[in-house]
């Protein structure tokens, strides 16, 4: 029977929490997290009825930096559940503090039924991208514990970048053996503009790696949806390409310097029907060109 696929465009996120447990090198927010400020439970509980009463979105996930560092996450989730009008509640998390068995029963407990699982490479490689030593253990001991919920879906979120290219077929062969949904390989996008620290990976090294990283999900028989990388790559199953993504409520701050990171450009642009695609950043640009030989309009 074919995997049915989680559908990012029918959830909205909301970011409540900016404080985090780890000090990731691949960070989006980088920076921006101690200038962004966190939704109060108030600023919230307005948001959700408008979206309750307007009716246009099925799923919801709870997103920041890293929420479960957020002390009352417990009644934000209690809230969410209480309006009666989402299928599913995600938290977007690194997984260390699912480590601890209750804390986990209690989320779920509240109301939350699906986990996005932030995991960028083997023991080693994880943590020096998070500069949190140990950090690896932590969240496959959450990823342990999440195996004994059935009701409970699970997404891996991996983003590319230099500091784990070659790890990837290593990890996802790792996580094809926990109960995982789907796994989902993240492209990096840097919001400066620019690839200061030096971490966006080639085109040329991504299609080398991604034959390797499918011949290592195959046999899980789950998809490895590939996102925020150009639709017109080669791919193979059990690849996707879905550059679909959820309504984001976030700071206008963040908003703003997201416009400076030139994203979606692509020298094929006026000829391709892709409607979705986030092609080159201006980052990618600069350090590699354009690849206008490389990316082929659909």
């Amino acid at each position: 029977m074919p995997h049915e696929r989680i559908d990012l465009r029918k959830y909205l996120v909301v970011s409540i929490w900016f404080g985090c447990n780890k000090d990731c090198s691949i960070c989006m927010l980088a920076g921006l997290k101690e200038s962004l400020p966190p939704l109060r439970c108030d600023q919230y509980r307005r948001l959700l009825r408008r979206v309750a009463a307007e009716g246009h979105f099925r799923n919801l996930i709870l997103s920041g930096a890293e929420v479960t560092m957020l002390d009352d996450l417990d009644e934000y989730v209690r809230f969410a559940a209480s309006l009666r009008c989402f299928d599913r509640i995600q938290i977007q998390t690194n997984g260390r503090r699912l480590s601890d068995r209750r804390y986990l029963e209690g989320l779920i407990d509240c109301g939350v039924n699906e986990f996005f699982i932030s995991i960028h490479g083997r023991e080693e490689v994880h943590d020096g991208i998070t500069r949190r030593p140990g950090s690896f253990r932590q969240t496959v001991a959450g990823l342990e514990n999440l195996s004994a919920f059935d009701s409970v879906r699970v997404i891996s979120n991996t983003v590319l970048s230099k500091r784990n290219c070659r790890d990837i077929p290593p990890l996802l062969a790792f996580l094809s053996q926990k109960r995982i949904d789907e796994f989902h390989l993240w492209n990096f996008f840097p919001l400066e503009g620019a690839d200061d620290r030096d971490l966006v990976v080639s085109l040329e090294e991504f299609a080398g790696l991604l034959p390797r990283a499918c011949a290592a999900v195959r046999p899980s028989g789950r998809p490895l949806v590939l996102k925020g990388f150009p639709e017109c790559l080669p791919a193979e199953e059990p690849a996707c390409f879905d550059s679909g993504f959820p309504v984001t409520v976030l700071p206008d701050l963040f908003w703003r310097k997201f416009g400076q990171g030139g994203f979606g450009a692509c020298p094929r642009r006026g000829e391709c029907r892709a409607k979705e695609c986030w092609g080159l950043s201006g980052a990618y640009i600069r350090r590699y060109g354009d690849e206008r030989d490389r990316l082929h309009p659909l």
